[in-house]
């Protein structure tokens, strides 16, 4: 991955009670989104927080595995409420391999509004891996504000990539857009790292909340603002190129403005 790679962020119209309908819309939104010039073994798609609407986590696992087959890329599976051995419910995914097969887990450790008055409990929070030698951190929506869980990603850790349903009370998604944006550039700026998100797209969700339609890259090192720049539905690849992150890294640490623990 010297080269960098590209990563795709949804911003799709998604439906609260169907699983399978959501994977036939994404479906078409990555067709829809074209092909970027990077090769398949440089490409990261990622799916929405909780685009799989039931509690069946193996055939969460097997939808995801067949996109990451269908895609031929590696694919970061957005997420499911499954219930674990010990009876607690909690918010996961998993990294599917281009082949289908298993590169990490990862559970949300903030669980959010009403999933927490339904008792999800706290998860495992970002999880790291590796693809053709870049490390990567995966994590869960309301996880990104706490800035602590990233500490635990090394100081080698390319990008962040955030699978979200942005529930606001606000009929209009402006507030989350502005609030989402300031965070990612903050993570981006504190692990000089790129940030994606990929969210469901601004619309009624469960009764009294919207989605708002989040998705975009916080770009580290772009050198004139937008440091957020916001994806364009239904779904969009970001370039994500590797030189000017190390670039970035080598001058700041020049000037001791990283501050890495």
């Amino acid at each position: 991955m010297a080269e960098g790679f590209a990563v795709l962020s949804f911003v799709a119209e998604l439906d609260v009670r169907s699983s399978a309908t959501n994977v036939e819309r994404l479906a078409a939104a990555a067709a829809g989104a074209g092909e970027p010039a990077e090769p398949p073994e440089r490409r990261i798609v990622v799916l929405p927080e909780r685009f799989w609407r039931d509690d069946d986590r193996a055939a969460y696992r097997d939808a995801v595995a067949s996109l990451a087959r269908r895609w031929r890329c590696a694919v970061v599976g957005g997420s499911l409420h499954a219930e674990q051995p010990d009876g607690t419910t909690r918010n996961t995914g998993i990294v599917a391999a281009p082949d289908g097969s298993v590169l990490g887990e990862y559970s949300k450790r903030h669980p959010f509004a009403a999933e927490a008055l339904a008792g999800v409990v706290d998860g495992g929070g970002p999880a790291t891996f590796e693809l053709a030698g870049v490390r990567i951190a995966a994590c869960i929506c309301a996880d990104l504000f706490d800035p602590t869980l990233f500490a635990a990603c090394g100081t080698d850790c390319t990008a962040i990539l955030v699978c979200a349903a942005s529930t606001s009370r606000k009929p209009a998604p402006d507030f989350a857009r502005d609030l989402w944006a300031h965070v990612a550039v903050a993570r981006a700026w504190e692990r000089n790292a790129y940030v994606v998100v990929s969210d469901w797209a601004h619309a009624p969700h469960i009764p009294g909340v919207r989605t708002s339609g989040v998705s975009g890259l916080a770009d580290p090192t772009r050198e004139t603002p937008p440091l957020f720049v916001a994806a364009t539905p239904p779904a969009t690849w970001f370039h994500l190129p590797r030189e000017p992150l190390r670039r970035l890294e080598r001058d700041r640490a020049s000037r001791n403005f990283l501050w890495h623990a």
